[in-house]
């Protein structure tokens, strides 16, 4: 038994030396000195290219920095399932009013660029100035405790008033990003970028494509802008304008929605036929006839012996537990959804950035006397989206701030959630994420309490 790692090779040279294992008996340090730089752009040209073998391009590995961003565009960056990513905290930094994005179109029309960047000023004016007399709010709340470090202590204090300060922070805000993806998963993302209705998004998959060809010059050559999605989002938007919607509109009074919309109502037995399945040799129908005979007490009796001792949402559930799923509408502050959007385990559609909804107002805002200007700014961005839409559609959510209501539809697993929640719902999470997961899981346990009380919910 070998076990090694292939160090200091291109990365193109690494996925060639591990797709030859296939057809030569070769060990991987012996192929790796058979490869060149040309022979392997002429293999990758031969099989991932001609051939269609997407999977070598898996094996060659890319970190991308991306600095001076839009959190808007971010969004999109992001929306990649298989790839990782960590960016810069509105948690623990300060943004600058000087960082921010203002879209080429706006150039073409002085009016609404004074639009634009007057609701952008007073909307950092305020974050500058909300950050003091929250801060002296928050310190009287939460006071030192005995013989905690006081650099411990500012650090966490730092980002409870940061999360109330980040509300007033628009789309535009400017932010930096490191990106790691295998070349396919490189050159999907870029794919998307490229076929983008925004010309940030759209630069940035130029500017990555640029960078990954650096890396990886046969593997990524060839994406472009995919017509096919450009003219299926195209249509598919204008088929859905035809709706006469005749709903009321929402009465928004600033708190968080969750609804579970749809989920596995025998929930139980689906994860324990397919347990049963697996460790006994008969049939599925088989195991859900033998399953369906139990009574309840027998059933929780076997989820006991296998949940109960979970200590750490690291401790995860049988794979067996990813056959139920569960969706859920949510209406959330456009914070929470940028930290859910990181959770890529799951199926997420967001609607539009928009103002339609209303935004959200933190108790913490109230209490600490800066309400009015909070609204003031916030309306002043509101009001600036709705002037903006009427002739740039695609770059108004720009303007939208992290307090902005946005819904968003979340579908994942059983799995998954007992991830997710424990995760999302601890004290260290900001408030608000922390509530909307609080609420996740009081939908699943009343759906399923047999199953629920297992999960690790922070409720405090």
């Amino acid at each position: 038994m070998r076990i090694y790692a292939l160090k200091n090779l291109p990365p193109e040279i690494v996925a060639v030396t591990f797709a030859k294992c296939s057809r030569s008996p070769l060990m991987f340090d012996k192929i790796a000195k058979q490869v060149t730089e040309e022979s392997s752009a002429k293999f990758n040209k031969k099989w991932v290219i001609d051939f269609g073998h997407g999977s070598i391009a898996e094996h060659a590995f890319l970190n991308i920095a991306i600095e001076d961003v839009s959190l808007l565009a971010i969004e999109c960056i992001e929306s990649n399932r298989l790839a990782s990513y960590t960016e810069k905290s509105s948690r623990y930094q300060i943004y600058n009013s000087k960082r921010v994005y203002i879209p080429q179109e706006f150039d073409k029309n002085p009016e609404i660029r004074k639009i634009y960047k007057n609701a952008i000023d007073k909307l950092f004016k305020t974050y500058q100035e909300s950050i003091e007399p929250i801060k002296n709010v928050i310190i009287k709340k939460y006071p030192k405790k005995k013989n905690e470090d006081q650099k411990i202590y500012e650090a966490r204090m730092r980002s409870k008033w940061m999360d109330v300060s980040r509300f007033l922070l628009p789309s535009a805000s400017l932010a930096n990003l490191g990106m790691t993806a295998n070349a396919r998963s490189c050159e999907h993302a870029i794919e998307k970028m490229l076929s983008n209705p925004l010309k940030e998004v759209q630069e940035i998959g130029q500017k990555c494509k640029k960078v990954a060809l650096d890396i990886t010059p046969t593997l990524i050559r060839y994406v472009s802008p995919n017509e096919f999605n450009i003219n299926n989002e195209k249509k598919l938007e204008q088929e859905m304008e035809k709706e006469n919607l005749k709903e009321t509109p929402l009465e928004f009074k600033g708190e968080i929605k969750v609804d579970l919309v749809d989920y596995d109502k025998n929930a139980e037995d689906t994860i324990l036929t397919a347990l049963l399945y697996k460790y006994r040799t008969i049939s599925y129908k088989k195991a859900k006839k033998i399953i369906q005979r139990k009574n309840y007490k027998e059933k929780e009796k076997i989820f006991d012996s296998i949940l109960k001792n979970i200590k750490s949402i690291y401790d995860k559930p049988p794979r067996e537990f990813e056959y139920v799923y569960y969706t859920f509408d949510l209406l959330i502050d456009q914070g929470a959804y940028y930290d859910f959007k990181r959770n890529r385990i799951m199926t997420q559609t967001p609607q539009i950035l928009t103002a339609d909804y209303g935004y959200f107002t933190p108790e913490l805002i109230i209490e600490s006397k800066i309400e009015k200007e909070y609204k003031e700014a916030i309306d002043i961005a509101s009001e600036a989206y709705h002037k903006i839409y009427k002739q740039f559609k695609d770059q108004a959510p720009y303007i939208i701030t992290k307090a902005h209501a946005r819904r968003v539809l979340m579908k994942m697993n059983l799995r998954e959630l007992f991830y997710f929640i424990g995760l999302r719902s601890r004290q260290a999470g900001h408030f608000s994420y922390r509530k909307a997961s609080q609420m996740i899981y009081d939908k699943v346990a009343k759906a399923h309490p047999m199953l629920a009380k297992y999960i690790l919910v922070d409720k405090s």
